[in-house]
C-alpha cells in the first residue's frame, strides 16, 4: 500500500523556503512536513541539506514516529497526533485525497498501538502538562497568565492554564485567531500592539520578542519559555525564567524508562512496518495497484 509513498520532514528554521505545489503539506511550529506519491510527484532536485527524506515503508515510518511523539524534543507528547488529526481532515479531491484518508487512518490505528502499550506512565507527555506542572508548583502559583500566541501550541496549552482560579489574558497579532481562541476558552484576549504588562506569569508559545517589555517584568515573576531558540539577548536576574531546554532536563526521573521504551520500539516499528506490508501483498484491485492513477 505504502510502496510509492513520499515524505519530505525539517525542523529547520528556514524550512519554509522549500515548497511542493503539489504535495500534501502539514505544518507546525517545530515542524513541516510533506507528503507525496513517487507515481505523480517527481522527487525535487537539489533538497536542501536540512531536510530528511524518506520513501516507501521507511517513510510511513517516519510519519508514524512524529505522530507518536517520538520524534519531540518532549519525547512521547500528544499534542503532534491532534494537529495530525486536524490537518488530514482537510484533504484534496478525488484519489489522491482517498489515498491520504487511508494513510491517516492507517496511522493513527498504528499509534494507538504505540500509546497504549509503549508510551505511558513516562511524565509529562504535553506542553500544556508541562506548563501546568511548573505554574502549579511555583513559589508563589500565579493567578493571573499571559499566553503569548495564537497558533496550535498556544491552542494546545491553554486548556491547561484556564483552570485552577487561573486568569488567561491571550496576546497575539492574529485577530480572528485571537477571538476564536477567547471563545473557545473564556480567555481574554488582547492585540500586541494594545496589551502591556500587569505582573502576570508569562507563558510564550510563539516565536515573539519580548524585548520591550522585559524591563517592565517585577521581580519574582515567573516566565516559561517554549521556544526552542529565545529571541532576547537576556533577561533579568531576578525573573524566575525557564526555558524550554531546562523543562527538558527536568524530566531526568523519566529518563532511563525512556530510553528503555525508545530501545523496545525499534523492534515495535519493524513488527508494525512488516504487518503493514504484507496487508499491502493482499490487497487486490485497489488504488495503490494501479500503475497510472489519474488525478
Amino acid at each position: 500500500m505504502w510502496s510509492t509513498l513520499q515524505v519530505f520532514h525539517s525542523e529547520s528554521s528556514d524550512r519554509d523556503l522549500l515548497s511542493l505545489p503539489d504535495a500534501f503539506s502539514w505544518k507546525t511550529c517545530m515542524r513541516t512536513v510533506l507528503v507525496s506519491d513517487s507515481r505523480i510527484h517527481p522527487h525535487p532536485e537539489n533538497l536542501p541539506a536540512h531536510w530528511e527524506s524518506k520513501s516507501g515503508y521507511e517513510a510511513y515510518r517516519l510519519l508514524l514516529e512524529i505522530i507518536s511523539g517520538l520524534k519531540s524534543k518532549l519525547f512521547g507528547e500528544t499534542e503532534v497526533l491532534s494537529q495530525f488529526r486536524q490537518r488530514f481532515q482537510e484533504l484534496p479531491d478525488l484519489a489522491f485525497g482517498d489515498y491520504l484518508a487511508k494513510l491517516r487512518d492507517n496511522l493513527i490505528e498504528d499509534c494507538r498501538t504505540l500509546r497504549s502499550g509503549y508510551l505511558q506512565n513516562l511524565g509529562e507527555q504535553s506542553y500544556g502538562g508541562l506548563a501546568d506542572k511548573y505554574l502549579s508548583e511555583a513559589a508563589n502559583p500565579p493567578k493571573e497568565i499571559v499566553l503569548f500566541g495564537t497558533g496550535q501550541l498556544a491552542e494546545k496549552i491553554l486548556p491547561w492554564l484556564s483552570h485552577s482560579n487561573r486568569k488567561t489574558k491571550i496576546v497575539g497579532r492574529n485577530l480572528h485567531r485571537l477571538e476564536f481562541l477567547s471563545s473557545i476558552s473564556g480567555s481574554s484576549s488582547h492585540l500586541v500592539e494594545d496589551w502591556s504588562p500587569n505582573g502576570e506569569a508569562w507563558v510564550i508559545a510563539a516565536p515573539m520578542d519580548c524585548s520591550a517589555w522585559m524591563d517592565q517584568l517585577a521581580p519574582g515573576n515567573l516566565v516559561l519559555d517554549f521556544r526552542e531558540e529565545p529571541l532576547e539577548g537576556s533577561w533579568p536576574s531576578d525573573i524566575v525564567y525557564i526555558s524550554f531546554a531546562q523543562m527538558l532536563s527536568s524530566l531526568k526521573e523519566t529518563e532511563e524508562r525512556t530510553r528503555k521504551v525508545k530501545e523496545e520500539l525499534k523492534s515495535v516499528l519493524d513488527e508494525l512496518l512488516e504487518e503493514r506490508e504484507l496487508e499491502a501483498h493482499q490487497f487486490v484491485f485497489g488504488w495503490d495497484d494501479l500503475p497510472c492513477p489519474t488525478f
